[in-house]
């Protein structure tokens, strides 16, 4: 004859109190390996989710109020940088001196000088742009692309001139400005980018009146600083409103170097 029989309990399935879905895995590491009696589950499990949410609501960032250090800190990098750039100056008037001296005592190398780069056109790039910021002014933006031998970005030491003249259909074209860059002011034009290496050259223009150009036609050269050879560019820059897409802006027409 059997005895009696001793009915196993399984153990009961880790499911949500809210939704009544199997928990959150992570949730489910925090229970107990073995599951507590049937009347304390759901008392246990409450208490655990109450826990949770109570840890998750106050472990809020806390704001660090601003102190005497970060002024400190500013000056400090403020200071650095004034120092590296005084240093690279240095470097840099070292190095012409030495340059100078190298010429004037010694003759050069022939393959040194052959392969020594130096200037042979300046270009008005197609970046240059002009936008309307009136019926008859406009912002013009003249983008400069010296280039060596080889085609290559060459930097520029000496002036810039060049005048404008704004372009209407029907009209002759009319003076609308010029612009003159000493050798110090047209190395602050200088720009480096994903749009390439270039100098720009930014002036405002206005013409007489009452309707909007449709381009700009500039014209000016280059001076060398150091040997006086001038080279002259020219072209015609495309006149855009002021709101107008970047991408959309067309090439500038005629532009050359």
């Amino acid at each position: 004859m059997k005895g009696p029989t001793t009915r196993k309990h399984r153990p009961a399935a880790r499911f949500c109190l809210v939704h009544s879905r199997p928990m959150h895995p992570r949730l489910m590491t925090l229970l107990p390996m073995v599951d507590p009696a049937p009347s304390t589950t759901r008392v246990m499990r409450v208490a655990l989710a109450a826990a949770t949410l109570a840890t998750l609501v106050g472990c809020g960032g806390k704001a660090l109020a601003p102190s005497a250090s970060d002024a400190l800190r500013a000056e400090l990098a403020v200071r650095t940088k004034e120092r590296d750039e005084a240093v690279a100056r240095a470097a840099e008037l070292d190095a012409k001196l030495l340059s100078l001296a190298t010429e004037r005592n010694a003759r050069i190398d022939p393959e040194v000088a052959e392969a020594m780069p130096a200037l042979a056109a300046v270009g008005l790039a197609s970046l240059s742009t002009a936008r309307l910021t009136a019926p008859t002014k406009a912002t013009l933006a003249i983008v400069l692309a010296p280039t060596d031998g080889l085609g290559r970005f060459i930097q520029l030491t000496g002036t810039v001139r060049a005048s404008v003249a704004a372009l209407i259909p029907g009209r002759d074209p009319m003076p609308a400005g010029s612009v003159t860059l000493a050798p110090k002011a047209l190395r602050d034009c200088y720009r480096s980018g994903f749009m390439g290496t270039h100098y720009t050259v930014e002036l405002p223009v206005e013409w007489a009146g009452v309707e909007a150009a449709r381009g700009l036609s500039v014209a000016g050269e280059f001076v060398d600083g150091a040997t006086g050879k001038r080279y002259p560019f020219l072209g015609t820059v495309p006149v855009v409103p002021a709101k107008a897409d970047a991408t959309s802006l067309p090439a500038a027409a005629g532009a050359s170097r």
